[in-house]
């Protein structure tokens, strides 16, 4: 996931299960990347000082989400201003997390008319690229955002760069996500449990079935509508992992304690073991079985969920804190805290690259307007606050430089809000006046590379050329059973012939091919 609440990914991405904060993660979320300076405070886009006006451009933005609160309001004073700085006004369609994925690649297939979007490896950056679905702007990008360009430093956009060029703007955020245990601390200290007893799966698993039997009308864990499988934050905790390419979890293809051998991580007995487990508690009735059918989203859930005990997921970055503003209005004394379950001294592998791209359409009109407007957002803090943030005294409080509260009887689920990591560096993000001493202390550690460990791997770029058609095919199996065999809902007999269609079709589709070609690829790359 990476934000506040309000940028709440990566912490949070797949689902409550993954609530953490995007958002995200899930986002989060991972992000993978260092993060280069912010600019400096007040200072003025170059790309916006033009010597007479240009033509009027209406900008198309596509986001996945819901529609946040107060958006006529907030759009209508961002757009008066975008109009006299670069004269450009901008609309964003917003597009369910369980169906982005897929309606971004019919949009980009039919040539719809739109500018740009947002994009990350854990979602389909690569089957993106692979299907030329984002323009190429190596010689756009510094002329018309040389403020976001020169932030950014040209040696961390070459190293974020595909086949050599510049298709998508990285967008730099915590170095990795730590995955853990979000929790209700207020209850967990009634059973005697907190951070220094809440350290593995087994002892999450021991203070939920304590605290369900004695807590009437709680639930274990429970869905979201965004929820999409959440493997990648359970199966592998204290096991250094990385993603080939980084951060695409849908993409058969990793390693493991940072070794070159390239496995399919469907087929590894980590995910079989978390199959197992995740059925273990849905019978246990650890897990609420009516919110795999829910349609509430993370934000929602986050601000007003007070019913759940936890979830596992991204670190925080700041949002700890105006959680337990807004669940202890509707419950008094609710509290949540946040555990890693990694292991004391793990050092999680970093590619030390981007993990979530602003992508321009190959179709888009006004490549050169969507630069200027991203690096007004980088270099022009009122702009970034309206586009992020909303109406000052309206939306949010701005609380000096680089923190905001929520005015008096508002939380995130009344204002309005956008996601810093779909489009401008965490550096660039307020964090919650709010925040904990834990969202302090994980807002350090996601910041310091001294805690992440550089990949065996680092400066390599997959090459989909050769499995295009392959990445394709499995692309569309991984969506089609992840949700079902990651959610823990069938029988025994269900899951093991679920599982083995699920094999078998990506076998089908060509994912030992993948492999090797992955394979292939790192042992070149390692050669040089």
């Amino acid at each position: 996931m990476k934000k506040s609440l309000k940028a709440i990914m990566p912490v949070m991405l797949a689902a409550t299960f993954a609530l953490g904060g995007c958002s995200g993660g899930g986002a989060k979320g991972n992000d993978g990347s260092a993060s280069p300076s912010a600019p400096a405070t007040g200072s003025a886009a170059n790309a916006s000082a033009q010597p007479s006006k240009l033509d009027e451009a209406k900008l198309k933005l596509i986001l996945p989400g819901d529609k946040p609160q107060r958006y006529n309001e907030v759009m209508k004073v961002l757009n008066a201003k975008l109009e006299d700085k670069i004269q450009a006004t901008l609309d964003i369609q917003y597009i369910p997390w369980d169906s982005y994925k897929d309606q971004i690649m019919v949009k980009l297939a039919a040539g719809e008319n739109f500018d740009f979007y947002y994009n990350g490896w854990w979602q389909n950056y690569a089957q993106v690229l692979a299907k030329g679905g984002a323009k190429d702007i190596t010689d756009l990008f510094e002329q018309y955002a040389p403020d976001l360009y020169k932030g950014l430093t040209a040696e961390y956009v070459d190293t974020n760069k595909y086949m050599g060029k510049i298709y998508g703007i990285p967008v730099p955020g915590p170095l990795e996500y730590p995955q853990g245990y979000n929790f209700r601390s207020d209850i967990a200290e009634k059973y005697g449990y907190g951070p220094d007893n809440l350290k593995t799966v087994a002892d999450v698993e021991s203070f939920l079935t304590k605290a369900l039997a004695g807590e009437k009308g709680r639930s274990g864990f429970r869905y979201n509508g965004e929820y999409t499988g959440d493997y990648q934050g359970l199966a592998f905790y204290g096991t250094q992992r990385e993603f080939v390419p980084s951060n695409d979890y849908n993409s058969p293809g990793m390693l493991l304690n940072n070794e070159p051998k390239v496995i399919n991580q469907f087929e590894s007995q980590q995910y079989k073991d978390f199959l197992k487990l995740k059925q273990r508690w849905w019978n246990a009735g650890l897990i609420e079985k009516d919110s795999l059918f829910s349609k509430s989203s993370v934000t929602t859930d986050a601000n007003s969920d007070v019913k759940t005990l936890g979830s596992f997921g991204n670190a925080p970055e700041g949002w700890l804190g105006d959680r337990i503003a807004s669940l202890s209005k509707i419950e008094p004394g609710a509290k949540v805290d946040f555990v890693s379950m990694e292991g004391e001294g793990f050092k999680m592998i970093s590619s030390f690259k981007a993990g979530n791209f602003t992508v321009i359409s190959p179709d888009s009109k006004n490549p050169e307007r969507v630069l200027m407007l991203l690096n007004l957002i980088y270099a022009d803090k009122e702009i970034r606050d309206l586009y992020l943030y909303g109406i000052e005294g309206e939306d949010f409080i701005a609380v000096g430089d680089n923190q905001y509260k929520y005015p008096e009887g508002k939380d995130a689920t009344k204002v309005f809000g956008n996601q810093w990591w779909m489009v401008t560096p965490w550096a660039n993000a307020r964090i919650s006046a709010n925040a904990t001493e834990t969202d302090k202390k994980f807002i350090a550690y996601l910041s310091d590379p001294a805690n992440f460990q550089k990949s065996v791997i680092a400066g390599f770029d997959f090459n989909p050329d050769a499995v295009k058609s392959e990445i394709s095919k499995v692309s569309a199996v991984v969506g089609e059973y992840r949700k079902v065999l990651e959610s823990g809902s069938s029988s025994d007999a269900q899951l093991d012939a679920k599982y083995n269609e699920f094999i078998a079709k990506l076998k089908k589709a060509g994912v030992d091919k993948i492999i090797a070609e992955k394979q292939r690829q790192i042992d070149e790359y390692l050669k040089k």
